[in-house]
């Protein structure tokens, strides 16, 4: 049977005969391709984009034109189409596209002689100024890049957030690395940013003495080589590029790996992704044994709201230095690059941060986001302008609970469903477009599980808690339809109720887990036909995938999905803690608090490896935590631990083996 890996390289090389293929232009706008940088390093900065071209015309049996540029508007590539196929610096050549109006896009990223996909921008001064850290340039004039470079601007920018330092002014920015270094050598400047792959070159070519300046900090690494294409280019010339992996080919383009693939950018739009049920056919068959890095963007505070990714951007919730503001951060999924930002006042202790619980919510161009003490905003995804707001405390007459607002709002049939837990507004419709009142239910208190959307008993219903109990509710006129209180009571309700083919599977600490099934009104039958103590979750919601559930938080458990019985146990010490689940009908991605992954087979016999992997080993381990759910779009992983939110390519491991991780029975 073939991998995953295998059929995608199929796909890509399977295209029309020799005689269809029309000629191709690859245009580089590397800064270390060999006509654009200076030869004075060796292996450094002489990329040989001519053995490429060489290669590609040799397996394409056409005609390849290489043009080096620096610049999309380079007059020498009118008219730019879409038929072309761009290689350069991932912020540099999506600037230039929007300009040109053209849609391509990264398919492929190019490794470097360590294997990494990733630059980052260093802050330097002069060797003799007391500056030890970026925290000591408050008084220092300091030159950063242009927009469209993001280590040196973006993530500069970024950085001196991160420092409560003020952006510099506009005079301050410096289209090249080497004016900007000399500025400071010269003293017209007393800091700058310049690009880490620059800083070999200025002192190699001799711009600037080797010790004249000295670096004091770096910003979050961002994208650096990627090759961009059209959604409906022939996937030949994709597939060759990832398939260029000979020897000398790898030297002449000063590359470990070659160009890894990057597939077509699917929406992860809400909690638990499109449906809310953790599942998603990209999840791997194996993994590498090592993550590879394609971005980091370190933020302002803790969070434990979910990561919602649609139409390139990445939402996420954040807090100022002070605890005292909201901020919900849109990010280029690409990059991320900041495009905008909320910020209000949030003032107030809460146990676990005081910052955002709900998953931001993103449908047709719009965002709702929520924050823990009421706030609710809809904003327009494009451009973050708030398109109206309302405040789920003071305008339900509602008392937050414990641990602040966490379900995230429902988007169904025209309508956001919201719990601001009043007395007489337990449950809410608000029209997404305005935000004015459909509906209000009448019930309890709110609890922190997000509801779901399902047929039951051939009912298509709300399903959700509240404080004290399950409930099940009419999504056009808000009518509670039944109401199931629990055996053992304080269960906090925090994990997500889920859809098992028409029966619902509950899971939380002091219940365990049980199976109901519901009668042909549609309203839940009291007993349910199965339940297990086994798995017994306090905050985490396990997934269903090939007749098994996974789940679990002191231990790893999977259970038989019609019966509950236990299938088998895994008590290893990584799954002691908060774990997080992702399924395909093949595998299951377990994401640990302490930011592992374990990729396992669906297997009802015995716990099969698939890969393992630790994200965040250069992290201080305070920082590692994981209280926030990952996203998964094409082969990108979106996660979010204490420092910051990242983005990791899940590779497919070469070699993948079958092992019983741990100490599982």
């Amino acid at each position: 049977m073939k991998t995953a890996a295998a059929a995608l390289l199929a796909l890509l090389l399977g295209c029309g005969s020799p005689k269809e293929r029309p000629p191709l232009r690859l245009i580089v706008m590397d800064p270390l391709a060999a006509p654009l940088a200076c030869d004075c390093v060796a292996g450094h900065g002489q990329r040989d984009y001519r053995a490429l071209a060489a290669h590609l015309q040799r397996a394409l049996r056409c005609r390849v034109t290489l043009v080096f540029t620096e610049s999309l508007t380079d007059p020498r590539l009118q008219p730019l189409t879409d038929a072309d196929i761009v290689i350069g610096k991932t912020s540099v050549v999506q600037a230039d596209l929007a300009a040109a109006g053209l849609k391509l896009r990264p398919v492929a990223a190019l490794t470097d002689k360590t294997g990494a996909l990733t630059v980052h921008g260093l802050f330097v001064v002069r060797r003799e100024d007391a500056a030890a850290s970026v925290a000591d340039l408050a008084s220092h004039r300091l030159l950063i890049g242009p927009p469209e470079a993001d280590e040196t601007h973006a993530a500069a920018l970024a950085t001196l957030e991160n420092f409560r330092l003020p952006a510099p002014p506009t005079n301050n920015i410096r289209t090249g690395g080497n004016m900007a270094a000399l500025d400071v050598v010269e003293r017209r400047a007393d800091a700058a940013v310049i690009s880490s792959y620059a800083m070999p070159l200025l002192t190699g070519c001799g711009v600037i003495e080797s010790n004249a300046l000295r670096v004091v900090g770096r910003t979050d690494p961002v994208p650096f080589i990627s090759v961009f294409a059209a959604e409906n280019r022939p996937g030949n010339v994709v597939g060759l590029l990832l398939t260029a992996r000979q020897r000398a080919l790898l030297e002449a383009l000063e590359s470990r790996d070659g160009f890894l693939p990057l597939s077509a950018h699917e929406d992860w739009p809400d909690w638990r992704g499109p449906n809310r049920d953790g599942f998603s056919q990209r999840v791997p068959d194996q993994l590498a044994s090592k993550p590879r890095l394609l971005w980091r963007r370190t933020l302002t505070g803790p969070g434990m709201s979910g990561l919602a990714v649609a139409e390139g951007r990445v939402m996420v919730a954040d807090k100022d230095l002070d605890n005292k503001r909201d901020v919900f951060r849109c990010l280029d999924a690409w990059t991320g690059r900041e495009l905008w930002s909320l910020r209000y006042d949030a003032e107030g202790e809460l146990d676990f941060t005081n910052s955002p619980r709900a998953t931001p919510v993103v449908r047709e161009g719009r965002v709702w986001l929520l924050g823990a003490f009421g706030d609710l905003h809809c904003v327009e995804l494009a451009t973050g302008k708030i398109l109206w707001r309302r405040h789920l405390a003071r305008d339900f007459q509602a008392t937050p609970p414990k641990w602040g607002y966490a379900a995230t709002p429902l988007w169904v049939d025209g309508k956001l469903i919201v719990q601001p837990g009043g007395r007489q507004a337990s449950i809410v419709a608000l029209d997404p477009v305005t935000g004015r009142t459909l509906w209000a239910t009448p019930g309890e208190p709110a609890a922190y599980a997000a509801p779901i959307v399902g047929t039951f008993g051939g009912r298509r219903q709300i399903v959700g808690y509240d404080e004290a109990s399950l409930g099940g509710w009419d999504i056009a006129t808000g009518r509670r339809l039944w109401k199931l209180v629990p055996p053992n009571h304080g269960d906090f309700n925090v994990p997500t109720p889920v859809n098992v083919n028409g029966r619902l599977l509950l899971a939380t600490e002091n219940n365990g887990t049980r199976l109901y099934d519901f009668d042909a009104e549609g309203n839940i039958l009291p007993a349910p036909v199965a339940r297990s103590d086994r798995l017994s979750p306090d905050t985490s919601t396990p997934v269903v995938s090939g007749g098994l559930v996974f789940g679990g938080q002191d231990s790893l458990v999977c259970l038989d999905a019609r019966t509950l019985a236990l299938r088998w146990e895994d008590t290893s010490e990584d799954f002691a803690h908060y774990n997080m689940f992702l399924a395909s009908p093949r595998s299951v991605l377990v994401i640990t608090q302490a930011g592992k992954l374990r990729l396992l087979a669906v297997d009802g016999r015995r716990p099969v490896s698939r890969g393992a992997q630790s994200l965040f080993e250069e992290e201080p381990a305070t920082e590692r935590d994981v209280w926030s759910h990952p996203a998964l779009c094409g082969n990108r992983l979106y996660i979010r631990n204490q420092l910051g939110v990242y983005c990791f390519l899940l590779e497919t491991a070469v070699s993948p083996s079958e092992t019983a991780p741990g100490s599982g029975r």
